[in-house]
């Protein structure tokens, strides 16, 4: 077996050559592609490529090809001459109908293959051109809502999203600068382990949005991004925070907002903290103590109620509204109860980077005190869709 032939290239082809070759005769012959083709051809395909890597394993090591050289032009010296041939008339036919048989037999199954190997190509062509008129349709769609809508204007400490005409989401700015995350069990006697130990973190500038998304910032998006998609909620709770929105949902509102200047993201779970607590470690976003009138929570009202009812007095030191109660609020972090503990980078800090759950804090409106804290460390699956988690944005400017 030549193994310059095997690949189709001459004893002199550069390494290059030789690996191109290889290539193409691998994804002719890979059995995988044969999916309408018989057994005697795919056994054919997959004989003929297990010759094939062996061929490219020799040819592609410098060592193995010049000793695979040396061995061939040994060969070539030492091949004896053609012996006599068999004269006998039955011998000479028998073997002569053997080899029209041999190359008959070779001749349907290489005609079998270039039928499957077509009938696949034409397969890809077809899906390639619908993934193609997919994409092109997408591009065209998200170009359109670009053009339009969502728009994003800078005032002083208030970063203004314009969502639809008339519909307006406010992101309050959070200067940068350092804060107390975690609790201390001597200033809030319901500290959890997770919530340990108390440490010193430092955050760049960001904004994030002054009240949870609303059903109605949420069906703007739908209808400006995903058309067939569609949020039932009732008339009345317009103001209310979206909820029963999975955490994927969620990121994907976020990159709908995103555009030239800003990039929207779910908060990192030390966003979230710094927003809702301000910087003196404080339990509550208004203090230490717990004040049923400040939010919905401890099945206050039963159910959501809009953003900005329990304003101003629910309100963190920063204006930001709504972090303790209503919702559970969706962060960007994956869940780890050692965080704290196990915690190096005090500088931006983000979670892990993979685990089985999302972060969600804050509490809702059938919490308790304990869980309504601003230290409070909870989870749940991203997959997941829930009556009492919702959602909120933080924007950082980027360059364009």
């Amino acid at each position: 077996m030549n193994y310059y032939e095997l690949l189709d290239v001459a004893p002199s082809a550069s390494a290059e050559e030789i690996k191109s070759a290889y290539r193409i005769q691998a994804q002719l012959h890979h059995p995988d592609r044969l999916h309408g083709a018989n057994d005697k051809v795919r056994q054919y395909a997959e004989e003929r490529l297990k010759k094939i890597n062996s061929a490219y394993t020799v040819l592609s090591d410098t060592a193995k090809r010049r000793d695979y050289d040396a061995r061939l032009r040994q060969n070539a010296r030492a091949a004896p001459e053609e012996p006599p041939p068999d004269y006998g008339a039955r011998s000479r036919r028998g073997r002569q109908r053997s080899e029209r048989d041999a190359a008959a037999e070779w001749m349907r199954q290489e005609a079998e293959f270039r039928k499957a190997e077509e009938f696949v190509r034409r397969q890809e062509k077809v899906a390639a051109e619908e993934a193609r008129r997919r994409r092109e349709a997408e591009e065209a769609a998200y170009r359109a809502a670009r053009t339009r809508f969502p728009r994003t204007q800078l005032q002083e400490n208030r970063l203004i999203v314009t969502l639809q005409p008339g519909l307006r989401m406010t992101c309050l700015r959070i200067p940068a600068g350092e804060f107390r995350m975690g609790s201390d069990p001597l200033r809030d006697p319901r500290a959890l382990a997770a919530e340990r130990p108390q440490h010193v973190i430092r955050l760049s500038e960001y904004f994030i949005g002054q009240f949870p998304v609303t059903n109605e910032g949420y069906q703007a998006y739908l209808q400006a991004a995903q058309p067939d998609l569609h949020h039932r909620f009732e008339l009345n709770q317009a103001q209310h925070p979206v909820v029963n929105v999975s955490w994927d949902d969620a990121l994907a509102f976020c990159n709908w907002l995103t555009g030239p200047g800003w990039k929207f993201s779910l908060p990192t779970e030390a966003q979230w903290e710094k927003a809702a607590r301000g910087a003196d470690g404080r339990v509550y976003p208004w203090g230490d103590e717990w004040d049923i009138s400040r939010a919905n929570a401890d099945d206050l009202a039963g159910t959501t109620t809009p953003v900005g009812l329990f304003s101003p007095g629910g309100d963190s030191p920063f204006g930001v509204a709504e972090m303790s109660g209503n919702v559970w609020e969706w962060c960007a972090d994956w869940y780890d109860a050692a965080e704290y503990a196990n915690r190096q980078v005090i500088a931006d800090p983000v979670g892990p980077l993979q685990g089985e759950g999302a972060v969600i804090r804050g509490g809702a409106f059938d919490s308790t005190a304990k869980h309504a804290r601003g230290a409070h460390r909870n989870w749940h699956y991203p997959f997941k869709r829930r009556a009492n988690i919702g959602f909120r944005v933080v924007a950082v400017p980027v360059e364009t």
